[in-house]
């Protein structure tokens, strides 16, 4: 049975049920610094959502996963597979970097460049890192809010053969296969996965059923594969590619038994790498990738967008001292879309520093970015953290971020403007922790805003300055034997340049998960989430929150090599939405099986 539930808060113990004992974990992470990190050595603020989480708790997509937090809110526009947006500490998607094994997913075909996660299926995940507050002093444009980083199984040490298979309501059925293995110098990880489903209806009336309606179905057809071949003992090269062929059905406006509206989407990412190892902690790594995104609509209510990234980086990390080490890089970016027709062309520097003396930990980092669209970009980052003894310490952050135009906001027929610049942001956040619990302020301060103009929807730059700040606690612990409690409150105040609320941003979010291993082979999950008052528009006129949902399931290792769950969400089938005008599912329920060999 999966004993270790890893969803983790930085600066935080991470604590596990294994029996009636507690375990203490210290998981590796790379976001911060963009190398190997232990978390308890990071400043940063990183949630860590790992496999083993995924799985025993059964999650489908990278979007469901987020929900499992209670600091990014999520609002969907029908169910699985629909256009998602996500609100990482209140800024909108467009404002995090989203990357799969380092290669950038943020669609360049889209509105804003956001990315699209609703299609990025979690079968093939090992992890998913959640950095947040500004990272661009490190990660350069859109690492506003922060980076998404998610990183894919690996191969192991001797041949693995896995399988799942799930049907549940909605006719929604999903199977899955992987092998892996090393043979000597070569390793191989090679995943595949499918997801159907009927689904219900996306446009649904306010205080409708979406059952009530004609169904929007989706599918998915997923293929991960690695592949790694040491040339030497200290030189290995590394290939990969994921593949996404996704169809989702959609209402037209207002329309909720509309038929035939497809949007099909295929998504392809690839890098190849080269790593060259210095000692046992220092290495030269070069790289180059390509992610492309082929959307089409075959009623032709939109044109076919294809856009792509092309990025090379190259960089190197020195321990010049026992608890000293410096990370130096550089990346060029090449991105363009056929809608408009353009590109934008990149190159970044970047530098970053840490130490650790005795119980204190001290990091900066610092980087320029040249454009041939925008001025140059010179942000940085500082962080410090202080050790008072094992169970308590202190951290906190500052950086500057900015995000740069999306090419639809530059150029898009009618809407765009060519003569925008990059929206800047300010941000600090501290985290106290005691133990178990942990506590966050953050505050963000964001200037040169991107909008559009009310009368001509033509993009423009927003006067004044907006500001999103909020804290966030979290805490986790084995409460009595076999019983583990995982709580995670988030308070927002989120403000336009005009004092307005801004619309989706929920004020309050909470979750809890209670998780039950006493009982052998078996393993009980109920799980909470409430969304507090939100709306859909700055007039704060349609609500969509003051809601919460209620989840179970349970796990049972018939033996070592296979096991089954049933799995239940929204079992008060709470009638809601996170959109206005859009459906969410009902009362449903999953039934599956997972074998390794």
């Amino acid at each position: 049975m999966y004993k270790h539930t890893l969803s983790l808060v930085a600066s935080a113990t991470l604590v596990a049920a294994l029996g009636a004992n507690t375990l203490q974990l210290d998981p590796i992470v790379v976001s911060a610094s963009k190398t190997e990190q232990s978390l308890k050595d990071t400043t940063a603020n990183i949630d860590v959502i790992s496999a083993q989480e995924l799985e025993e708790k059964h999650i489908t997509s990278v979007i469901d996963a987020l929900k499992t937090l209670s600091n990014i809110p999520i609002a969907q526009n029908g169910g699985i597979g629909s256009q998602s947006s996500f609100f990482l500490r209140g800024f909108s998607s467009e404002n995090a970097i989203v990357l799969v094994d380092g290669i950038r997913y943020n669609d360049p075909t889209t509105t804003k460049g956001q990315a699209q996660l609703e299609h990025l299926m979690v079968n093939d995940i090992e992890r998913i890192e959640i950095l947040k507050g500004a990272q661009s002093g490190i990660w350069g444009a859109n690492a506003v809010a922060g980076v998404i980083n998610i990183i894919t199984k690996q191969a192991t040490e001797k041949l693995r053969v896995g399988a799942t298979a799930e049907y549940g309501s909605y006719a929604t059925t999903k199977l899955g296969a992987n092998i892996s293995q090393k043979i000597d110098n070569l390793s191989y990880y090679f995943g595949a996965n499918q997801i159907k489903s009927n689904g219900f209806s996306s446009i649904t009336p306010k205080g409708g059923n979406p059952e009530d309606y004609e169904a929007d179905g989706y599918k998915n057809e997923t293929v991960n594969a690695k592949l790694s071949y040491n040339l030497t003992s200290s030189d290995t090269l590394n290939a990969q590619l994921n593949f996404i062929d996704a169809s989702s059905q959609y209402d037209a406006y207002a329309q909720p038994n509309s038929e035939a509206n497809e949007i099909h989407q295929i998504n392809r990412l690839g890098s190849i790498s080269y790593e060259h190892r210095l000692n046992r902690e220092d290495s030269i790594s070069a790289s180059f990738s390509i992610s492309s995104f082929d959307k089409k609509d075959p009623l032709g209510y939109t044109k076919a967008f294809i856009g792509n990234h092309k990025e090379g980086s190259l960089q190197g990390g020195y321990h010049y001292a026992p608890n000293a080490f410096l990370v130096v890089g550089g990346n060029v970016l090449n991105s363009k879309d056929t809608v408009s027709a353009k590109e934008l062309d990149s190159k970044g520097v970047f530098i970053t520093n840490t130490n650790r003396l005795d119980n204190f930990i001290l990091s900066e980092s610092i980087r320029h970015d040249t454009y041939d669209t925008f001025e140059d970009k010179t942000t940085g980052k500082i962080g410090a953290k202080y050790n008072f003894t094992n169970d308590v310490s202190l951290s906190t952050n500052y950086g500057t971020a900015y995000r740069t135009p999306s090419l639809f906001e530059l150029y898009a027929s009618y809407y765009g403007n060519t003569y925008l610049q990059p929206e800047t942001t300010k941000s600090f956040d501290i985290t106290g922790s005691y133990k178990h619990l942990s506590v966050t302020y953050y505050n963000n301060l964001v200037d040169n805003l991107i909008g559009s103009d009310p009368s001509t929807y033509v993009y423009e730059q927003v006067h004044g300055k907006s500001r999103l700040k909020g804290f966030e606690l979290a805490y986790k612990n084995t409460v009595a034997a076999d019983l583990v409690l995982d709580l995670g409150y988030n308070r927002l105040w989120a403000k336009n340049q005009d004092d307005q609320n801004i619309q989706r941003r929920a004020k309050n979010t909470f979750r809890s998960a209670l998780d039950y291993y006493g009982i052998n082979e078996v393993h009980l999950g109920l799980n909470t989430h409430y969304i507090g008052t939100r709306y859909d528009d700055l007039a704060q006129t349609k609500q969509t929150g003051r809601y919460t949902l209620w989840g179970a399931v349970v796990n049972y290792e018939a033996t070592e090599s296979l096991s089954f769950y049933l799995k239940g969400d929204n079992l008060t089938d709470k009638l809601y939405q996170e959109v206005e005008g859009y459906g969410t599912a009902g009362r449903s329920f999953y039934v599956g099986l997972n074998a390794q060999f």
